[in-house]
């Protein structure tokens, strides 16, 4: 089985070292490899700021918990402490996690099936998973993946032992360092404690609760000592729970939201999830519940994670791959499982059957759709976030270096810019996500009033310049007293947020500085500048 291991590594190599090239190649000639995502920059800001300045914050000062990953930024941050500061760090740790993935997800068929299953490996796990679309974006992500390929791997391993003294420590070292790189963890380890409880292994259970939780309850407390939230701005900002109604309202609407008209579930989890249940069904049918619950641990907390990802979070973008690596594990031998019987005349035309076929062409169909829908970002994606993020911070960098600016995409700004950044979505300033947080469940228009009053009386108090902002995402209308002088238009633009930035000057006496300084600036020749006041 070693040829497949090295397929697979092959494969990977080619498909992620091939849209390395492709996108860094149209940058301009002797240009570094550009991120493909901005968010990766706000994870080098912070692991720079908090490495040279102690300030766990996309600023130079104070303690704004921008970070979605602890262990991420800190592993960013030692590296930035030892070796200096490098915005490659984040590529060579997915680099490295992304060929860790692989090798581990070749294991666990190594030890636990038999060839058929890794035919089925080589074929569906990058188209599926993406992970070597995870990998160039420079995020941590590609450790999440990881680790989750461990987790099931361990899983299975304590299944098969009986939850052995040392298996189960090997399990509970890899649940304390998921708990830690992003905070969807909690997910699983809810649900592996929810699986162990239904074993009735009530002391292994609250063990992964007590090291799963254990590293977020420590940070929460210091974050809130510092003056932020328990979870990072982003938890809070990015939540679908809703905060009015009763206990039932707002579980229907979880469920609405999150599963019944949440596209992106039919997309990721839908088919897997069906197949998975047929497969369960036919096995367990008139068998006691209690078999179940003992072999099945696995699939039980995998399948547990996808519920409460879909429910409680975003389940597109990038956020879902961590998951559906896991189900891959999970669904590959059932789909194994089914051609085999199918080759030997062993499966019949009942209503079962077609469901699973059904499942296992939509799977395939998934798997296609994903690698198409990335392909497009995968090319253009550093292309784009030079014109048009990486710009922005050259020009704040060269005219306002040490001023204060207000920005809502702050990524590649924080990072090369120097500026004193107020992030208006909140994500990277506490006390606008405070704001946000505060008045999110009033009707539109008071919020928007509200947020406008805010943000207009904050950056004139705190002696603001200059705005850098995507108009469209602002809630409601621009405040009155700041005065566009100018917008960035990137025609071709297909990943950043929005295709067009504009200036404003905070004060009148700001205005034709900010034009002078847009006049003089060397910019992208693919950036179409308008000015708003010709004069």
């Amino acid at each position: 089985m070693k040829r497949h291991l090295i397929l697979l590594l092959l494969i990977f190599t080619t498909i992620t070292g091939g849209y390395f090239l492709w996108s860094w190649s149209l940058l301009p000639d002797g240009e570094r490899f550009i991120y493909p995502l901005d968010d990766a920059y706000i994870h080098l800001a912070i692991a720079k700021n908090f490495a040279l300045n102690g300030a766990w914050s996309i600023n130079s000062t104070g303690f704004d918990s921008a970070s979605s990953s602890i262990l991420y930024t800190l592993l960013l941050s030692t590296l930035i402490k030892i070796f200096g500061v490098w915005e490659f760090y984040p590529l060579i740790i997915n680099i490295v996690a992304g060929y860790l993935a692989v090798y581990w997800f070749y294991r666990y068929f190594r030890d636990f099936y038999s060839q058929s299953e890794m035919v089925w490996a080589v074929i569906l796990l990058l188209p599926f998973s993406l992970l070597y679309a995870m990998t160039l974006i420079g995020m941590e992500h590609t450790i999440h993946m990881f680790l989750m390929v461990l987790a099931v791997y361990w899983i299975h391993k304590n299944v098969d032992s009986n939850f052995d003294r040392g298996d189960f420590i090997k399990l509970l070292i890899i649940v304390f360092f998921i708990s830690i790189i992003r905070f969807e963890s909690m997910f699983f380890t809810a649900a592996l404690a929810f699986a162990l409880f239904l074993r009735r292994n009530f002391r292994k259970g609250f063990l992964v609760c007590s090291i799963g939780f254990f590293p977020i309850l420590i940070f929460g407390l210091i974050s809130i000592q510092s003056g932020g939230f328990f979870f990072p701005n982003s938890v809070f900002i990015k939540t679908s729970v809703p905060s009015a109604g009763n206990l039932f309202f707002k579980l229907w609407i979880l469920f609405r939201e999150g599963i019944l008209l949440n596209a992106s579930f039919y997309k990721c989890l839908f088919f897997p999830f069906l197949l998975t249940g047929i497969y369960l069904i036919k096995k367990y049918r008139g068998q006691n519940i209690r078999d179940l619950f003992q072999r099945e641990t696995l699939i039980i907390t995998i399948v547990s994670v996808g519920f409460m990802h879909a429910l409680f979070s975003i389940l597109k973008y990038r956020y879902e791959n961590y998951l559906m690596i896991s189900l891959l594990l999970v669904i590959i031998p059932i789909i194994s499982d089914f051609f085999k019987n199918l080759k030997a005349g062993k499966v019949k035309p009942n209503v079962f059957n077609m469901i699973s076929l059904m499942s296992i062409l939509g799977i395939f169909a998934i798997s296609v759709y994903r690698f198409q829908y990335m392909h497009r970002p995968s090319v253009v994606g550093s292309r784009d976030i030079f014109e048009q993020q990486v710009e922005m911070s050259r020009f704040l960098g060269e005219f306002y270096r040490g001023e204060k600016v207000v920005a809502n995409d702050i990524g590649a700004i924080s990072y090369f810019s120097g500026v004193r950044l107020l992030d208006m979505v909140g994500l990277g300033s506490t006390d606008v996500a405070k704001m946000i947080l505060e008045n999110k469940d009033l009707p539109a228009p008071e919020f928007q009033s509200r947020y406008r009053n805010f943000l207009t009386e904050y950056s004139a108090e705190n002696n603001y310049q200059v705005a850098v902002i995507y108009p469209k995402w602002f809630p409601g209308d621009i405040p009155s007293t700041w005065i566009p002088v100018a917008s960035w238009t990137n025609p071709d633009n297909r990943a950043a947020a929005q295709n067009q930035v504009v200036f404003y000057a905070l004060k009148p006496g700001q205005v034709k500085k900010l034009q002078q300084n847009l006049r003089r600036f060397d910019r992208n020749k693919n950036v179409v500048q308008r000015f708003y006041i010709k004069h």
